[in-house]
């Protein structure tokens, strides 16, 4: 199961995205470089996505296939040069208090 922080649900909340589609963390394949990343974009909620709750209100959906690989990671706020983005730390790089980017 992949963990968000509290930061890092503020952010999502704040996406918009076409009403009957939810918000989805996807494998997406690089057509550059042939490799599987991962994507957020509006899509179609399936039943075996692991689902990110805030306030009773669904807000994230992951896919089964991103949730398995990257199990025990934490979706996190980092900061980026367009603003605030979205970073994942896997449990290898997770270190006691808070991940700094920097």
């Amino acid at each position: 199961m992949i963990q968000v922080t509290e930061e890092a649900k503020d952010l999502f909340q704040n996406v918009e995205y076409p009403e009957g589609t939810v918000l989805r963390l996807d494998p997406v394949m690089d057509e550059n470089s042939g490799q599987t990343q991962i994507g957020i974009a509006a899509g179609e909620p399936r039943e075996d996505d692991q689902v990110i709750e805030q306030d009773g209100e669904e807000l994230l959906h992951i896919a089964a296939p991103v949730s398995e690989a990257l199990d025990g990671s934490t979706l996190n706020v980092v900061d980026t040069p367009e603003g605030p983005g979205i970073g994942i730390t896997t449990p290898e790089e997770d270190m006691p208090g808070e991940n700094s980017a920097n």
